[in-house]
Parts: C-alpha cells; structure tokens; sequence
C-alpha cells in the first residue's frame, strides 16, 4: 500500500493534535493527584492531603476555636460561669445574636489581614467554610444572606470589600440567596482608634436598604471580625427599619473581652 505524499502533512498535523490531547489529559490527571499549587492558606506549606479548609494539620490545631462555653448574645467565649459576656450584659443590640468560628487572635489575625490588606482573597474560601461549618453547628436559621458594605470610596481604594467574598462563599456553601441588601451612605473615621460609644455614634446614620426583598425575611449579616457590635448594630437596625423580621450575624472572628471597661464608654 502506498501512501499519498500530499496528504503526509495532514497526517503528521492529526498525529501532533492527538499528542497534544493525550499530554493535556495526562498533565490534567497529574495535577488532579498531585497539586503542586495547593498550599495552607497560613504558614504556605504544600497540602499532601486534600482539604476543604486549605489549612495544614499543624495550623489547624493551632487556630483559636471559639469553644462550647460562649456568650449567648455576641458569641464570645466565657471562662466565669454565666450565660452573657460583660459586652453584652451591658448593651442591647437589635441583632438577635452573633456566632464566630474564632477568636480574633494568633493565627486568625494573619489570615484576616492578609486578606483584607494582603490581597489575598482567596483566604476568603477557607473563613467561609469554618463560618458555614460554624452556622450549621451552632442551629442558626436564615433565609437571606447579605453583609456589612463599603462605600464606593473605601472598596475603591481597598479593590474589594472582604465582608462580600465572605458572604457570597458562605451562601453559596448554605444554598442561601445572596443581596447587597445595604449601602454604606458616608465615609467615616476608623472604628480601631475609637471606644465603644464612639463607634456606635460614628456609624449611626451611616447604613441604607436598597431591597424590598429583606421584608418579612429572617436575613444572615456577614462580616470579617465582631469587636463592639456597633457596626453589626447600625446593620442590624437598618434592616429591621426595612422591615426584616429578624436579623443573626455571622463573622469570622470576635475579639476578645476585656477585663475592666474603658473610660466612660
């Protein structure tokens, strides 16, 4: 049998697309058994096993879990024996209660940074996994999730608001809806430097609803780190002023207590 000369470059065309398909399925099955790219979101170690958190097994044993004995209202962990911490024994908040995978310390702080400032926002994959592992533990219901939001300035100069990664990973995690349901109507100073009552008073006013659909509904606010509850408050209020039956917040982290209140806070 003789073959066509003409048709050689064809043939040789077809045999190098075959190869080319094989290597691609071959690289394909090599990367799906063998990551090389997949590291723990904290110390950057390779991942030898597959893990829904990103996390190493040493960083996971190391991260500060919120506990079983916590705060009814805010979600705290406790040490004394009593059912509210001193935070919320001495407020009242419109929210119905705030629940976090942990304590805003240690290995949580760097992974909450780099997020926020790092630019890191894929870390927001692996907080919304423990936040929706959190939400699921601790029975809460929602049927609406939405989040704590920027002003156009303040994403503008960050590139992205964290609250919303997180958001949108933890319903997409729940099955829930996911609304920008609030607008954040003027800048304001940073709630870090400032006492308690000076937070509430610097956010007061600053939150809007732009959805009906938050109407008779029982609505999940998400944020990155509960410290006050000023901020989740104003959220808390604006929603309820919009008509949500009830609002829960869910955040990656709380901060700790502290021992003695400030100064005329």
């Amino acid at each position: 049998m003789t073959t066509d000369p003409a048709k050689a470059p064809a043939r040789a065309a077809r045999g190098e697309k075959i190869k080319r398909m094989f290597k691609s399925a071959a690289d394909a099955l090599s990367a799906a058994l063998y990551p090389e790219e997949i590291t723990c979101d904290v110390c950057l170690a390779e991942l030898n096993e597959p893990s829904r958190f990103r996390v190493c097994a040493k960083c996971l044993d190391a991260l500060p879990f919120v506990g079983d004995d916590f705060c009814l209202s805010c979600g705290s962990p406790l040490v004394a024996e009593e059912e509210y911490c001193l935070r919320c024994q001495n407020a009242e908040f419109a929210f119905k209660l705030c629940r976090s995978p942990f304590e805003y310390d240690g290995l949580v702080v760097k992974m909450i940074h780099d997020l926020k400032f790092g630019g890191k926002k894929y870390i927001a994959e692996t907080l919304g996994a423990f936040m929706a592992d959190t939400f699921l533990k601790r029975e809460m219901f929602a049927e609406i999730v939405c989040f704590v939001p920027m002003t156009r300035e303040e994403e503008t100069k960050r590139g992205f608001n964290q609250s919303e990664l997180l958001a949108c990973d933890v319903a997409g995690r729940l099955n829930l809806p996911m609304l920008p349901a609030l607008v954040k109507n003027k800048n304001t100073s940073e709630q870090k430097a400032l006492n308690a009552r000076d937070r509430a008073a610097n956010l007061e006013g600053a939150f809007g609803n732009v959805f009906k659909e938050v109407k008779r509904r029982s609505i999940l606010l998400v944020d990155d780190i509960f410290t006050t509850g000023a901020t989740s408050n104003e959220c808390a209020k604006t929603l309820l002023k919009a008509g949500a039956r009830e609002v829960s917040v869910l955040t990656a982290a709380i901060t700790k207590q502290k021992i003695q209140f400030e100064q005329n806070d």
